[in-house]
């Protein structure tokens, strides 16, 4: 199998793990919220969050292992190699018992921070144990899991994501609907990421035989050398968890505990929003790194150019759709009674249309040509401002604060990327606002505020409380807005010939390849 071969397979099983891993959340968190309630679910939510601060203190090794096995292992340096993956076992292991003491330790103190309920107080206690100890299983198999991904074998990793995820949606639900509560959803995600990390290690040690244990391969130098590498592209990992934990956290410690479902249930919905633009940035890095490697810096500009084009072609309906549409989505979704979660999604999907617009094209870019300082200064921007704006923010005003401090603090860190990159590829700005954004935003708005006000104000369209449908109407609705958008993109001038051409292999070359892929 060839290079491309193996890209294409790769892509394509990772492209599908990745909505399995959207839609499986999508179908169980109404379960879960109706068997175990806002409170209990805001429980969950925090306990999961925590956990993942966790992960914030890892020095950045944990970024670097992919670079550096796929490095020796094409070199058949195999003692550098083992090296690497003793380190790695004993650095996860010594990290995740460390965490794990503090956090058993600390768990009362934890817990008498965040506003539960007296009755709930035993449930909640037990919700932070066993995420410890979830915490402690799933961080030990990340070695492993770097391994299947740098010899290549991201299909098998995917399908193994697919394989636990499957049985944690369905012993989930029945576990549920049997009456177990959060008792019996913790202990199914237990049991999930320990099969799951059973089949890391013996998936490993199949494809990398040469792996070896002993005291011979801990040399600190290759800490040293993995630590350098992954320390600045850290505080971006940092400013990402606070994006998704640290306004809960807060919510929980400043205000009632059901709030953090109602903020949780909207930001998933704008993490789904970024799914398929994301997986257009996946293809930019090896692209760009290609190019910086033989000094072709115009091509760089163009690619530039480019990547902003595509990933507003593709944001820009999206996030607008989901911004006109939340409040039918959220109905649909969960039920009634979850209206401030519909403000919830508009306020943060404006912050993330713009770092899709704004920042997504420079990031996707820059580190792979050698330049991760820009993605390290946005992340020490954002992080910055949302440790403060969100903390007033949530302090005086609730919920919506925390959305309106996390929007501000993304558009801030955005806008200073956007300046970076502009500036370096060599780019004007009217170009990137007026000519390449402003169209694909203006149209998408265009046609979706249209349908949305004929939805809403046309007897046909009226649903009452029937969210079947509902479902039925907003997806003929969803099709109208697509088929407009596209009809709209072929039929102006926005497309220029070089893009159309660029869009001709992209459909022969990736999907019709893909789908030849998976038949066989």
């Amino acid at each position: 199998m060839t290079l491309v071969d193996k890209v294409i397979k790769n892509t394509f099983y990772n492209f599908l793990a990745q909505i399995v891993g959207y839609l499986f959340p999508f179908f169980l968190i109404p379960i879960i919220i109706g068997k175990i309630g806002q409170v209990e679910f805001g429980i969950y939510a925090i306990a999961y969050g925590f956990i993942g601060a966790f992960t914030l203190f890892d020095l950045g090794v944990s970024t670097s292992f992919i670079k550096f096995v796929s490095e020796y292992y094409y070199r058949d340096d195999y003692d550098g190699l083992n090296c690497i993956v003793n380190i790695g076992v004993l650095f996860y292991f010594c990290f995740t018992v460390l965490f794990w003491g503090l956090g058993y330790i600390f768990s009362d103190f934890i817990i008498n921070y965040i506003n539960i309920p007296a009755e709930a107080y035993e449930k909640g206690r037990f919700a932070l144990h066993i995420s410890l100890f979830i915490f402690f299983i799933a961080t030990n198999s990340n070695m492993f899991v770097s391994i299947l991904i740098s010899l290549q074998k991201m299909y098998i990793t995917s399908l193994l994501n697919i394989f636990t995820g499957l049985f944690n949606f369905v012993s989930i639900v029945i576990v549920l609907y049997m009456g177990y509560g959060i008792y019996g959803l913790l202990y199914c995600q237990l049991i999930t990421v320990f099969i799951g990390t059973v089949f890391n290690i013996i998936l490993a040690k199949k494809y990398l035989p040469q792996m070896a244990f002993g005291i011979k391969y801990f040399k600190l130098s290759f800490l040293k050398k993995m630590t350098n590498f992954g320390l600045q592209m850290q505080v971006s990992k940092l400013g990402s968890f606070i994006s998704e934990k640290y306004d809960e956290f807060l919510l929980g410690f400043f205000s009632v505990i059901s709030n953090v479902t109602y903020f949780n249930v909207g930001n998933r919905i704008v993490r789904f929003g970024k799914f398929i633009p994301s997986q257009f940035i996946v293809q930019v890095a090896p692209v760009a790194a290609g190019l910086n490697a033989k000094g072709e810096k115009e091509k760089l500009e163009t690619l530039f150019s480019d990547t902003t084009k595509y990933l507003i072609l593709v944001s820009a309906p999206v996030f607008i759709y989901l911004f006109v549409f939340s409040n039918i989505l959220i109905e649909v979704w969960i039920g009634p009674g979850y209206e401030i979660s519909s403000y919830i999604i508009r306020i943060l999907i404006l912050g993330q249309l713009i770092n899709m617009a704004f920042s997504a094209p420079g990031n996707s870019i820059t580190p792979n040509i050698g330049l991760p300082k820009y993605q390290m200064n946005e992340g020490l921007i954002y992080l910055g401002i949302n440790l403060v704006a969100s903390f007033f923010l949530i302090k005086y005003y609730g919920i919506v604060g925390a959305a309106i401090g996390n929007t501000i603090a993304t558009f801030i860190a955005s806008l200073y990327v956007l300046i970076v990159s502009v500036n370096y590829f060599n780019r004007k700005y009217s170009e990137i606002l007026f000519v390449i954004h402003f169209k694909p935003i203006f149209y998408s708005a265009v046609f979706a505020t249209i349908l949305y006000y004929v939805m809403m104000y046309q007897s046909f369209f009226r649903f009452e409380g029937n969210r079947l449908y509902s479902l039925i109407i907003l997806i003929v609705v969803s099709m109208l807005y697509l088929t407009s958008y596209l009809l709209w993109l072929f039929k102006s001038n926005y497309l220029n010939g070089r893009d159309k051409e660029v869009l001709r292999k992209i459909y022969e070359n990736f999907i019709l390849r893909t789908a030849k892929s998976s038949g066989e």
